[in-house]
């Protein structure tokens, strides 16, 4: 096991996961008999939530990473020869674009069933602003071990230091060509090609909104179906428990009826007997 292999794996592992993953590393390494690769590992510092998102979009998002960074460059090398008017537009399609990378991070975390915070989403616009406006912050992003997030005052160079894990290991990533300043015409093409990826960007961020939106009301109304339905339910309830307490009552009665009706048989029969009695009395006095 060699650390640039546990350096590559555990800075794009989630937060969540960082020490466990960590601490079986060191255990490996211990049981390979390699105690000082042990301890380096042990020492390995768990990167904040919008680090972690940035070594993210580096490893993932590597194409639209360097993209940023070299625009950037040609920014700054275009600067000397913009008037202020110009600059400023630069500078509003500079935020567009690192929101819209920002975002495919976010997009990122959610497919590994991670929450991002609002604040971890702005430490990763600022290390990637950090990142266009200065060469050694762009390293330090293209390392994917950043543990920390970056941030620029566009005078003072970015401070990178001990924003990387084990800087003095190599860097294992595909080559790049380097940055080369060019003229005015293929700037404006790459700022125009990564306006349209921004606007894609921002089409796929509207139409996941509008999708979350549309499932919000239709969660919503089945929500308040389901609450009439629970209340015509428990009216329907009460109303049975009327019913039976009406049919208990006239089950009651029933009962009450059906005796008065025996008692009143029975005095009926003995009033019949008694009249039957009478009346051959009186028909053998007649005839007496």
């Amino acid at each position: 096991m060699q650390l640039t292999d546990v350096l590559s794996d555990l800075y794009l592992r989630a937060p969540s996961e960082f020490v466990a993953v960590r601490t079986a590393r060191v255990r490996t390494a211990r049981d390979d008999g390699d105690p000082e690769l042990a301890k380096r590992i042990g020492r390995l510092p768990k990167p904040s939530a919008g680090a972690w998102l940035t070594n993210l979009l580096a490893a993932r998002r590597a194409t639209e990473v360097d993209d940023i960074i070299e625009l950037g460059a040609l920014i700054r090398d275009a600067e000397k020869n913009m008037d202020a008017g110009e600059l400023r537009q630069l500078g509003k399609q500079r935020l567009q674009l690192i929101r819209a990378l920002a975002q495919q991070g976010k997009a990122l975390a959610a497919e590994a069933d991670q929450k991002v915070s609002a604040a971890a989403m702005l430490d990763v616009e600022q290390t990637l602003h950090a990142a266009m406006s200065d060469p050694a912050a762009a390293e330090a992003v293209r390392s994917r071990r950043l543990v920390r997030a970056l941030s620029s005052s566009g005078i003072e160079p970015v401070d990178v230091d001990g924003a990387v894990a084990e800087p003095t290991v190599d860097i294992v990533q595909a080559p790049r060509p380097a940055l080369r300043v060019v003229e005015d015409r293929p700037s404006a093409r790459r700022i125009e090609e990564a306006e349209k990826k921004a606007e894609e960007a921002k089409d796929r961020a509207a139409g996941a909104d509008a999708e979350r939106s549309a499932i919000r009301e239709q969660r919503t109304a089945l929500a308040e179906h389901r609450a009439r339905l629970a209340r015509e339910r428990q009216e329907a309830s009460d109303r049975l428990a009327a019913l039976d307490g009406q049919l208990a009552s006239a089950g009651r009665e029933d009962d009450s009826l059906r005796r008065a009706a025996a008692s009143a048989d029975h005095r009926a029969g003995v009033a019949a007997r008694a009249a039957d009695r009478a009346a051959e009395r009186l028909e053998s006095l007649r005839k007496g």
